[in-house]
């Protein structure tokens, strides 16, 4: 069921209080919140400890304004993004405190994307996917890929904006079955793909996360594992072995990884070892073209992976950004060169 205004302010105040036991009072000592007086001050105050590292200040910051100023969506929206940051901290320490880290992160991170996502539409709604794309990663962390079979969400709860979900079904139909689908960090393509095969689309793929190979030895195990191959490996060489057995594809926002003996083909959006075999009919630029470049700023996301796919697989540009749309064609800055 969906989580109302109300509950979602009381578990993150719930949450915040937690966080305020391991640093909050320090934090508020050091942080003069009597001498910020207007909500945009307050945001910016909070904004600037944030890119200075200092996330518990601005954890207390945001949590006392947030308690005051329940439906100011930019500062829970903020709160959000700094519990993310300690989840994903959390893995590049090494699953410090195990049990008691990512997790509880995220769902601070839930609670505060929620009441976002009811005050700022857009991109409250778009990081409510990103947290669901963090339990699932906790999930594999925790059980291997084959948990995924069972870690459905519904639709309510990933509410992508509907030109992202139809990129994400765009690059997912773009990778053959069975394939390996390497994502970019953009939180647009990020978004996209796991928002719909969080639902259950396409369950025949395993997404990986090449920024988490990198970081998380616990979750470069779990790939290794699932593709059979050997974890101290650099994702290029993992993925050279799974080539093998399955086709692998490069999302747009994946630059040709330099894997010896494996030859990229062009397939729709991605790069591929075995380019798939899809009828045009079940590819859809509706959304894109309808909402327009203007009307929202995750529109222009979706239009710069489109872009980037289009820079590698021109062809596209007299199939899917033209046949279907003659009259007036989605525009593809890779297209007008």
């Amino acid at each position: 069921m969906h989580t109302t205004l109300t509950d979602s302010i009381r578990s993150t105040l719930w949450a915040a209080a937690i966080a305020g036991a391991a640093a909050g009072r320090v934090a508020a000592q050091q942080t003069n919140v009597e001498g910020m007086t207007s909500a945009s001050s307050i945001l910016q105050r909070a904004e600037a400890m944030y890119n200075r590292g200092q996330r518990d200040s601005a954890t207390t910051v945001l949590s006392l304004h947030v308690a005051e100023q329940p439906t100011d969506g930019r500062a829970w929206f903020l709160l959000g993004r700094i519990y993310l940051a300690n989840a994903r901290e959390w893995h590049r320490a090494g699953h410090v405190a195990e049990g008691s880290g990512a997790a509880v992160f995220v769902d601070m991170a839930g609670s505060s994307f929620e009441p976002a996502s009811e005050l700022l539409t857009d991109s409250g709604g778009v990081f409510r996917v990103v947290v669901a794309l963090e339990r699932a990663t906790l999930r594999i962390e925790k059980a291997g890929w084959d948990s995924l079979a069972t870690f459905k969400t519904p639709a309510e709860e990933l509410p992508l904006p509907p030109v992202l979900a139809e990129l994400g079904r765009n690059l997912i139909a773009s990778c053959p079955k069975n394939g390996v689908l390497v994502v970019g960090t953009s939180v647009a393509e990020l978004a996209s793909v796991w928002g719909i095969m969080l639902q259950g689309e396409r369950g025949d793929l395993m997404v990986i996360r090449p920024d988490m190979y990198q970081w998380d030895p616990k979750y470069r195990g779990r790939v290794a594992a699932a593709l059979k191959a050997d974890s101290t490996e650099a994702l290029p060489a993992i993925l050279v072995a799974a080539a093998k057995n399955r086709p692998v594809c490069l999302g747009p926002g994946i630059d040709t990884i330099a894997a010896p003996g494996v030859v990229w083909n062009r397939s729709w959006l991605v790069l591929t070892t075995a380019p798939a075999v899809v009828p045009s009919s079940q590819f859809s630029l509706f959304r894109y073209t309808r909402t327009g470049v203007v009307g929202s700023v995750w529109t222009v996301a979706a239009r710069d992976a489109y872009d980037l796919a289009a820079r590698r697989n021109h062809a596209i540009c007299s199939t899917l950004f033209a046949t279907t749309y003659v009259s007036t064609p989605p525009t593809i800055p890779a297209c007008s060169q």
